[in-house]
């Protein structure tokens, strides 16, 4: 399209354009085209949960700031979750703390994926969540000094609810205010 001076300029060329005979694209350009939009229609599960676990892992830093897991951590002592964890049972306790770890990254997980990919890993998300919990809780004792196996179980209950909670109730939210 030319630069165009004038409004008036500007209607004369779309007039022009309108007025001007079809041109069909060649079989190639048209194959091609149909190829980029179905390829941009099926989105690889993959790509999705590779964002999806970069996401979950950067929130998972931010909150070992605040409340250190099994011992790792990048916080200073902090007294209230000490108290805290002498007063409740292991078991509620690591429930709690994985709980905690991983629903910031299933918050933001839910924000930052698009629709399409939301709907791309419906089926799936579950299943995702529950593995990366236990990869998270492997890391996590692998790394940390302090680890009681057996009561740190919850730990990984913990982390699967609230992802699925978390993740949940923010693509839902999403859906609502986008239906409206």
């Amino acid at each position: 399209m030319k630069k165009t001076d004038s409004e008036q300029e500007l209607l004369r060329e779309f007039a022009e354009f309108i007025a001007a005979a079809p041109i069909d694209p060649s079989k190639e350009l048209d194959e091609a085209v149909l190829r980029r939009v179905a390829k941009d229609l099926r989105l690889a599960p993959w790509t999705i949960f590779a964002k999806l676990t970069l996401v979950e892992v950067a929130a998972g830093l931010v909150t070992l700031t605040i409340c250190p897991q099994f011992g790792l951590g990048f916080g200073s002592h902090n007294q209230f979750l000490h108290q805290l964890h002498a007063a409740t049972s292991p078991a509620t306790f690591y429930l709690l703390c994985g709980a905690l770890f991983v629903t910031l990254g299933a918050v933001i997980g839910g924000l930052v994926l698009t629709g399409p990919e939301i709907r791309t890993i419906s089926q799936t998300r579950n299943l995702y969540f529950a593995g990366y919990s236990l990869l998270a809780y492997g890391l996590l004792v692998t790394l940390g000094p302090e680890v009681f196996v057996a009561s740190s179980l919850t730990w990984v209950v913990g982390a699967l609810l609230g992802n699925v909670l978390g993740y949940g109730a923010v693509t839902r939210l999403r859906q609502s205010l986008l239906c409206r």
